[in-house]
């Protein structure tokens, strides 16, 4: 099924400010979710939003807390109760295990989603203790890119977009230079390949044929090669200053240097492999469609697929600048990603160019607690 264009679309996949560091894929798709570097001191950390002042350094991973002091007031009830309604209408598994959770949750939402009224639906938060011990979650977001594409090559169209070959252990290199030509695996021709690129590094996209209509391209596999991360390689390289690092300044590069792009993107042995989905509805890990802002990639090692979370997301400006503002989201941790480890959860911000700028400008700091 083709997606209209003006229809508006729940879509996925992250990337960021966050290439600084190699990430892995994930067993179902790769997100980009890549680590940022460690930030090394305090004050930096506060300029991206975290908080020291009146918090207490603790090595457990959760505590039970009996308020939230955070009264701003969550913004997000409707898309969380749809949000909800899909992981019922997708995964009864998921159902099953949060039944009783869910159930309290919904009639909480569905009474205000008053933060100070928890305790009286047996409700029980518990608020992380995040990347430092004083509860300063990291936070980054992935998106769902539109890339324009054409059925056959064509003209300036002569970047192949891959399905799954049965032969993947082939490098980045090795693909590039034909390893699966002729072999009836071109999905579509991009007139980008740094576009190519970052679709592989979100997971999934959409691409747009010419005729006003997109299609939905789900991630299938990945060749096995390690990945790593173009961005921790400009800047090791001193091609671009660290703080400065995102995913615009990688296409700032890749447009100064269209001859170096290749040999740049080639030192990346990773390599994503897509599929049609006709459904056109984007799926996390859990295989339930993602609601924008109402999902996370989570580490399901410490965040189970189906956990209720209380967010307060960063708010920031245009250029990545955090705003002094945190905003409370209920959001289900759907998704996983090859990075997304411990307290680092990657925020699904939609679909198209804002939610990629937006996706690629975070790295920042806020608190989240685990609804029981």
């Amino acid at each position: 099924m083709m997606i209209k264009k003006n229809f508006t679309v729940k879509a996925i996949t992250l990337l960021s400010a966050l290439v600084l560091a190699a990430c892995s894929s994930s067993p179902v798709k790769k997100t980009a979710n890549n680590c940022v570097s460690a930030v090394a001191t305090q004050a930096e950390m506060m300029q991206l939003g975290a908080k020291y002042q009146g918090r207490s350094y603790s090595t457990n991973p959760f505590t039970t807390v009996s308020t939230i002091d955070n009264h701003s007031g969550i913004i997000n009830q409707g898309d969380f109760l749809t949000q909800l309604s899909n992981v019922r209408a997708y995964s009864g598994k998921i159902t099953a295990n949060f039944a009783e959770n869910y159930g309290k949750i919904q009639q909480w939402v569905i009474a205000g989603a008053d933060v100070n009224e928890l305790a009286n639906y047996g409700i029980r938060p518990q608020v992380m203790s995040g990347m430092d011990g004083f509860q300063n979650v990291l936070m980054t977001g992935y998106y769902s890119p539109v890339i324009k594409v054409r059925a056959s090559k064509q003209g300036e169209f002569d970047q192949p977009i891959y399905a799954m070959p049965r032969n993947k252990r082939f490098t980045r290199a090795q693909i590039y230079a034909g390893a699966l030509a002729g072999q009836g695996l071109e999905l579509a021709y991009s007139n980008s390949m740094i576009d190519n690129f970052l679709l592989g590094v979100q997971g999934s996209g959409y691409v747009d044929y010419g005729n006003g209509q997109l299609q939905y391209l789900a991630y299938a596999g990945q060749n096995g090669f390690p990945y790593a991360a173009v961005g921790r390689l400009l800047v090791e390289d001193g091609e671009i200053p660290k703080e400065k690092m995102s995913v615009q300044a990688i296409r700032d590069w890749a447009a100064r240097n269209p001859s170096r792009l290749q040999g740049l993107l080639e030192r990346n042995p990773s390599y994503v492999f897509f599929k049609r989905d006709p459904s056109g509805k984007v799926k996390g890990a859990a295989g339930v469609p993602l609601v924008p802002m109402a999902s996370v990639a989570s580490d399901r090692n410490l965040v189970p697929l189906g956990s209720v979370l209380l967010v307060e997301v960063p708010q920031i400006d245009d250029n990545g600048n955090w705003t002094g503002e945190h905003k409370l989201h209920l959001m289900v941790a759907l998704d996983v990603g090859g990075a997304v480890n411990q307290h680092h959860f990657d925020l699904y911000r939609g679909v198209g160019d804002q939610a990629g700028h937006i996706s690629g400008l975070s790295k920042h700091y806020g608190r989240v607690w685990v609804l029981r």
